[in-house]
């Protein structure tokens, strides 16, 4: 699977749970065997961490922060629902099934944190892609030689000598990465 994919997946899987947790916090800290008044609260804060961190995986896949934030609150979660195990108002059923589903989040997002060794983003806006193109099949190097690199700003200096390789090299790798597309090595493969 892709990461995009999956970040795409694992972003709106956190703004399902997350909607969950503020839509039901009450019957959440009920089963898990939380005072009424502060369970509603941590639910809510819970849940607003989780829409928090969805939205950003979904506005913004390519960052490795996002599914670090996601994988911090998955050991918070499970803090959270080991202490709750030694409350004795708790459904012990409800309580087991919802830490199986945390500790198999976590484990996802475990993979896909330490899967994703893509150097940090450094300047220049990501075009949110909300998992939308993460099924697109198209060539990713299709732009190359169709007047696109021109319009990033790739061949400023129209009508001019051309220039050396090397810039000329380094321009066409700058547009790549302001489209968000994956390096390549000097075969023109991607690394």
């Amino acid at each position: 699977m892709k990461l995009e994919r999956l970040s795409w997946a694992l972003g709106w899987a956190s703004v399902g749970i997350g909607l969950a947790e503020l839509t039901f916090p009450e019957r959440l800290s009920r089963v898990l065997g939380a005072p009424r008044r502060s369970g509603r609260m941590l639910m809510r804060s819970l849940g607003l961490r989780e829409v928090a961190s969805g939205l950003g995986l979904l506005l913004q896949p390519h960052r490795r922060e996002w599914l670090w934030t996601r994988l911090v609150g998955d050991a918070l979660d499970l803090t959270l629902l080991a202490v709750s195990f030694r409350q004795p108002r708790a459904n012990k059923f409800w309580q087991g099934a919802i830490t199986a589903g945390a500790l198999g989040w976590t484990l996802v997002d475990v993979y896909a944190a330490v899967k994703r060794n893509a150097p940090l983003l450094r300047s220049g806006a990501v075009t949110p892609s909300l998992g939308m193109d993460a099924g697109s099949s198209g060539p990713a190097e299709s732009w190359r030689g169709s007047g696109l690199a021109e319009d990033v700003g790739v061949n400023d200096r129209r009508g001019e000598e051309s220039e050396p390789e090397e810039v000329r090299q380094r321009r066409m790798d700058e547009a790549a990465r302001q489209l968000g597309l994956p390096e390549l090595d000097e075969h023109g493969a991607p690394r």
